[in-house]
């Protein structure tokens, strides 16, 4: 695999990797704390038990996102995943966590010291206990991939929505 290979499962188009960020507000209003944008990365041992702390990590990021239960849903996918299947799932090991947000998009990361190359998972047998994690990532990101990173692997998911249009909602006198 080249050095460049990436690979990306997605609802939307994959032309630009990551999506652009949108902007945090009108210009006609000052922008509010929710609407700023967050970039959160924290390195955590490759134990299983950090897949909880993960998740309430993104629950603290993510306080009032209307994709927030989504969002923890994939972060512990791609947490186990990183942990049960490469090195960094060993004593001594990390696995690093990134959130990024702004308004109306949100990014989680996961990079691990597995190897870069990557090959589709097989779908799970209906017998099979595990198997479904990418699955799963696939069917509620509105994208995401895997990527090659220095030491490893970062796989990702982005998620959007819409904002309620504010400027209507401002009660005029």
């Amino acid at each position: 695999m080249s050095a460049n290979h990436r690979v990306c499962a997605s609802r939307r188009p994959a032309a630009a990797e990551p999506l652009p960020l949108k902007a945090s507000a009108p210009a006609e209003r000052a922008p509010r704390a929710r609407d700023a944008a967050l970039d959160w990365r924290i390195s955590v041992p490759g134990v299983p038990a950090i897949v909880a702390i993960a998740r309430r990590l993104v629950q603290a990021a993510l306080d009032g996102c209307p994709r927030r239960y989504d969002l923890e849903l994939v972060t512990s996918e791609l947490m186990t995943n990183a942990i049960r299947h490469t090195p960094s799932g060993e004593t001594g090991s990390l696995v690093t966590l990134r959130i990024r947000t702004s308004a109306g998009w949100a990014r989680v990361e996961v990079t691990d010291r597995g190897n870069a190359s990557w090959a589709e998972p097989a779908p799970a047998r209906e017998e099979d206990e595990c198997g479904r994690g990418l699955g799963i990532v696939q069917m509620l990101a509105d994208r995401a991939g895997h990527e090659p990173a220095s030491g490893g692997q970062v796989s990702w998911a982005e998620f959007h929505w819409d904002l309620p249009d504010r400027l209507n909602t401002v009660r005029r006198t």
